[in-house]
């Protein structure tokens, strides 16, 4: 296992928990609803050999506190949060890939601040704008009902019913080799809340500019890969992630398994995107 510093960084709003393992390009890794910097604790591990891999929890998840628990959820503050950890870290453009809603935060960064990103890859971006007609009444519904299922059917029953609507299956994720802490359990239900009670809806509300982005890459050396996961092609996040490919007229990349392919598959899914990076990079 990489050497981790761990640090916080004082921001508007809230004290941000990050850590950094290994040398070379710095490569930020942002992750999706529910989960915190320990979702990637393996795949980093398998980068920290060629990048300086900084990992966090983003505002509102389990170490990164908020000033005003009431705070409503923004992708715009997110991705501030993201470039001012950045800009704390490097003067150079980093590597940045995101997953899920962190892939969406990955896109408003690179739209709002094109010269910290070197290339984005955005994995599987819940996008509904990127979606043709009947796939986006489709995929709205799935997200309207997790939000109205959480109120009727209570944490744990509308949370496996989304995953598995995303193709997820209740076995995914690395074994881990000692049982959760009881503060990591208490980490893990506060975060499913805050998705269902807040990221959720916010994700949902937000408006996505692609002329914006596009007019971004344009004026800059900025790249963006959409990614998606070799066994999740067929549900609507990876979907969005060909529709945005489409738009942009660049390649889409596959990885390895599902929608949380880096947990399920750590090495390989760090040795594809070492490949990706090194292709565009």
């Amino acid at each position: 296992m990489s050497r981790i510093k761990t640090d916080m960084l004082s921001l508007p709003g809230a004290n941000i928990h990050y850590e950094v393992r290994g040398a070379g390009p710095v490569l930020l890794m942002i992750h999706g609803g529910c989960g915190d910097a320990d979702v990637f604790l393996e795949v980093a591990d398998h980068l920290a050999d060629q990048y300086t891999v900084v990992t966090y929890d983003r505002r509102g998840h389990s170490r990164s506190k908020l000033t005003n628990p009431a705070e409503n959820y923004r992708i715009e503050t997110h991705s501030d949060d993201a470039h001012r950890l950045l800009a704390a870290l490097t003067d150079e453009p980093a590597y940045v890939f995101g997953s899920s809603s962190g892939a969406v935060i990955g896109l408003d960064l690179t739209m709002r601040y094109p010269g910290q990103v070197r290339v984005l890859i955005p994995h599987e971006p819940p996008l509904l704008d990127l979606l043709r007609d009947d796939e986006r009444l489709q995929a709205k519904t799935i997200m309207e009902d997790l939000i109205a299922d959480h109120r009727k059917l209570g944490l744990f029953p509308a949370f496996f019913k989304f995953t598995s609507s995303i193709g997820l299956r209740d076995d995914d994720g690395p074994s881990p080799s000692s049982p959760p802490s009881d503060e990591q359990k208490e980490h893990m239900i506060a975060n499913m809340e805050y998705f269902m009670a807040k990221e959720a809806p916010g994700v949902l509300g937000y408006a996505f500019k692609l002329e914006q982005l596009q007019t971004a890459l344009s004026h800059s050396t900025a790249q963006v890969c959409p990614a998606v996961g070799s066994t999740s092609r067929r549900y609507f996040p990876a979907r969005s992630a060909e529709g945005l490919a489409e738009r942009l007229e660049v390649d889409i990349a596959e990885f390895p398994e599902n929608h949380i392919g880096y947990q399920v598959q750590p090495k390989p899914f760090a040795e594809r995107l070492k490949d990706v990076l090194s292709s565009l990079g």
